[in-house]
């Protein structure tokens, strides 16, 4: 997923689904942009059986479990010849 986020064309998509998902238009005052840091992090999760796209503020802490998790589950993957 995280291909997707350095991805300007599919970002443009999701703000593009935002917008007409809030009817046409989401305003954002100067105090919200301010409001927004580096070190505020957004996680993108897809749910299959909904065919949902889930965009989520996380913590740090939950991030670096979900890295961990993807970490894990790939030295489980056997590979067969």
């Amino acid at each position: 997923m995280s291909q997707y986020l350095n991805d300007p064309e599919y970002l443009f998509s999701i703000l593009t689904a935002l917008v007409k998902k809030n009817g046409g238009k989401i305003e954002i005052t100067e105090e919200e942009m301010k409001s927004v840091s580096k070190g505020d992090l957004i996680g993108m999760y897809y749910e299959p059986e909904t065919e949902t796209l889930i965009l989520k503020e996380v913590e740090p802490k939950d991030m670096l479990q979900a890295a961990d998790l993807v970490r894990q589950k790939q030295d489980d993957i056997v590979y067969e010849n």
